[in-house]
């Protein structure tokens, strides 16, 4: 009776050790290797054997050991996010911050992640940093789990940070990310369907790029 439990167990873990660019895990995920009630059980043995941890409610990771401090680091915020969006099948709309950081935008780092979603307000505490859920009115996230989400959200936050005339040094991160030979053409696709709803500075800064009219330099 105990072997589809142990090979289950091994099957879990030899997923979560195979490098996916998952790296939070929901029951969800394992579904295809067994019922949800079993893969519930064998996802708390191996919380209990501390070979996963629980960081909330049906959200797994495998802890890291931090070199320096010999502690456990705490779960990515961003995978942690996506995960979430993954458990309760919902769209999620960033904080602008957050958003500039995940894209390499910026180095500031966020003392808080906002997310905003039609879901009951809830929050997830990650060592330091608290993923606050916000319930939101569906009016307000027309960019909620688009794949061009975060870079309108990073461009609401950076246009208060934006130089003058100077070229912003975050320009060239964009047009990498537009010109990305996997996601490009998603992003772009997605900014140019999504344009009649941006503000008139960003659809001016948007439209040369989404439309791969850069001018060469």
């Amino acid at each position: 009776m105990n072997k589809p439990s142990t090979s289950l167990k091994e099957k879990i873990l030899a997923r979560i050790e195979s490098g996916a660019t998952i790296t939070v895990w929901t029951p969800s995920d394992f579904l295809d290797l067994g019922s949800r009630d079993v893969v519930d059980k064998t996802l708390q043995r191996l919380v209990r054997s501390e070979d996963l941890r629980r960081i909330d409610w049906g959200l797994y990771d495998k802890p890291r050991t931090n070199k320096l401090t010999q502690q456990d680091n705490p779960p990515n915020p961003k995978a942690v996010i996506d995960a979430v969006v993954r458990r309760d099948q919902i769209r999620v709309l960033v904080d602008g911050m957050t958003a500039a950081n995940d894209l390499g935008f910026t180095n500031a780092v966020p003392a808080k992640i906002i997310v905003h979603s039609e879901a009951r307000s809830k929050k997830i505490s990650l060592g330091n940093l608290t993923i606050y859920f916000k319930q939101t009115a569906p009016s307000k996230l027309f960019w909620a789990g688009r794949p061009a989400m975060r870079i309108v959200q990073a461009l609401h936050w950076l246009r208060d940070t934006m130089p003058g005339d100077d070229m912003p040094s975050w320009q060239n991160r964009l047009s990498i990310l537009l010109n990305d030979p996997k996601h490009g053409a998603k992003l772009r696709a997605d900014l140019i369907d999504g344009m009649p709803a941006l503000p008139a500075w960003m659809q001016e800064l948007l439209r040369p790029l989404a439309s791969n009219e850069t001018p060469s330099t």
